[in-house]
């Protein structure tokens, strides 16, 4: 990834974490504009999100983040696109100016991920496989399209 990054760090649950690297593997094979990359897959997740606005945002209907595995979670540092981490902030503010709605940068970000895990399933027609063990670099993709 080009350009200038920031270090934003994020609380994962591991159900979530685990979700989130589900709906990635699983992007790759059924929907032709995955990225190739886990990080490529969060920055569009999060952009996409952005793009819904607040008031789309707040119809969807998604819980809050709760802590699914108490005691279990964990912070992780990913290098976010200076402009990616700008849009987000400003979503952060919109969501609780337009409409009440005050989130950690944490929980905005559960909710995209559990929005575009929620499509992945939608695109494979079932639930998605877990991942075990670490995702690969590069990966290799199939013919989507």
């Amino acid at each position: 990834m080009s350009g200038e990054q920031v270090a934003t760090g994020l609380y994962w649950d591991p159900d979530t974490w685990q979700l989130a690297r589900a709906a990635y593997v699983a992007d790759l094979d059924h929907d032709p504009d995955c990225p190739t990359g886990f990080l490529w897959w969060l920055h569009r997740t999060i952009e996409l999100h952005v793009a819904r606005g607040a008031s789309g945002r707040a119809a969807l209907g998604v819980a809050p983040q709760t802590v699914r595995s108490v005691g279990r979670g964990f912070n992780r540092h990913h290098p976010l696109k200076v402009s990616t981490r700008a849009a987000l902030e400003q979503a952060l503010l919109d969501d609780r100016v337009e409409h009440g709605r005050v989130l950690s940068r944490s929980a905005w970000v559960h909710e995209a991920v559990t929005v575009a895990v929620a499509r992945s399933r939608d695109r494979l027609g079932r639930d998605l496989d877990l991942v075990p063990g670490r995702l690969p670099n590069r990966p290799v993709r199939s013919g989507v399209g």
